[in-house]
């Protein structure tokens, strides 16, 4: 019986100090995604470079740090090395915290499906040059599929009559084709054309 739970006490010396460094990473990734990453992350959701189940990655995190310290604790008190009632409580106001977290990352996750960024079309168009290259320069931010939309545009940019526009509007060219396609001089446009019809692009 003494041989058995001296064996019992070293099996769970073993699983402790096995799990402390994994349980202080999962720690402190999971504070550091909700406090300091959560902001970036619905940002990035709303631009769509990330996906919008990254908005559940915090409270999955802390979930899973929750399950791992639970086991933990209950390795120590089984082997008489914690008391009990107060690993209850430690799991079960950690629990209280996810009850509170989980509902605002699922809210979040759900509005980002729904989502949908500006349209840059008007803003290419206007009569404000700054207008039109700050709008130049934001589609090549935009996910591809919806940049490639803004390329008739753009290439029409690149006869505008403002040089910061002409410029911004072949810095997102580029972006986009993955290559400059155009080059310099009078005929860059032509060439622009002629390298998005070759993409499959209708220009007008």
């Amino acid at each position: 019986m003494v041989d058995g739970q001296r064996a019992e006490r070293a099996g769970a010396s073993r699983f402790v100090r096995r799990m402390r460094l994994p349980l202080y990473v999962l720690l402190i990734a999971s504070a550091a995604v909700t406090l300091f990453a959560s902001p970036a992350l619905e940002q990035a959701v709303r631009e769509g470079r990330v996906a919008a189940y990254a908005l559940v990655v915090p409270p999955v995190l802390l979930a899973t740090f929750i399950a791992l310290f639970a086991v933990y604790r209950f390795v120590l008190v089984r082997a008489g090395r914690y008391h009990a009632g107060k690993a209850f409580i430690q799991v079960l106001v950690m629990v209280l915290i996810l009850t509170m977290a989980l509902p605002g990352s699922l809210e979040r996750w759900r509005a980002a499906g729904t989502a949908r960024s500006v349209d840059l079309s008007r803003h290419l168009r206007s009569p404000d040059a700054e207008a039109r290259a700050l709008a130049a320069e934001l589609s090549r931010h935009r996910d591809r599929a919806e940049a490639v939309q803004y390329v008739p545009r753009l290439v029409q940019l690149l006869d505008d009559p403002s040089p910061e526009v002409r410029r911004q509007a072949r810095a997102s060219l580029i972006v986009l084709a993955g290559t400059d396609a155009g080059g310099d001089g009078g005929d860059s446009s032509a060439r622009w054309r002629s390298y998005w019809k070759g993409q499959g692009v209708e220009l007008p």
